[in-house]
């Protein structure tokens, strides 16, 4: 199996706890959002629902990290990883997660979930999901302490709806 090879180890993907094969996408930086990026890939995953719950992750094996953390935005489930060469690296889901008190899901603009794991980042399958076509953003750089410009640049980069 070809795996995307980062500095914080292979990236594999799962279905349901089934490895699944894949193809990346090498991704040019935003020169204006993520000029210093050196590593930039989506894979694309496609999955047809059944009206049953499913997990569709993408996980890093074997991390070791120093810091990890979830950086989400608008439209945008992102968890972040540090490592101790001062190395970063973000995973980032188009999603909008979350239920309110009620049951109510937090956005009804997706119709599937995200989940924050140890390793990776995940998207899940409802009951009601329709969507077919799900893509992960993938993104680091080095030289990330005490550098805020820096820092920042693997969210954007992991935006999967950017550029």
């Amino acid at each position: 199996m070809k795996y995307l090879e980062t500095p914080f180890g292979k990236v594999k993907i799962f279905i349901d706890d089934i490895e699944m094969s894949y193809d990346f996408l090498k991704i040019k930086p935003n020169e204006i959002l993520c000029p210093n990026i050196v590593g930039r890939y989506h894979i694309d995953v496609y999955f047809i629902p059944d009206g049953k719950e499913h997990e569709i992750k993408c996980i890093i094996d074997g991390i070791l990290y120093s810091d990890r953390g979830p950086e989400s935005g608008e439209m945008l489930e992102c968890q972040s990883f540090y490592n101790i060469n001062n190395w970063k690296l973000s995973i980032g889901v188009e999603c909008e997660s979350g239920f309110l008190p009620d049951g109510r899901r937090w956005s009804e603009r997706y119709d599937y979930d995200a989940r924050y794991l140890e390793n990776g980042m995940s998207y899940v399958i409802l009951e009601e999901t329709k969507e077919e076509h799900f893509i992960f953003g993938i993104a680091w750089i080095d030289n990330v302490e005490d550098d805020h410009a820096r820092d920042v640049q693997t969210w954007f980069a992991a935006d999967v709806t950017i550029d």
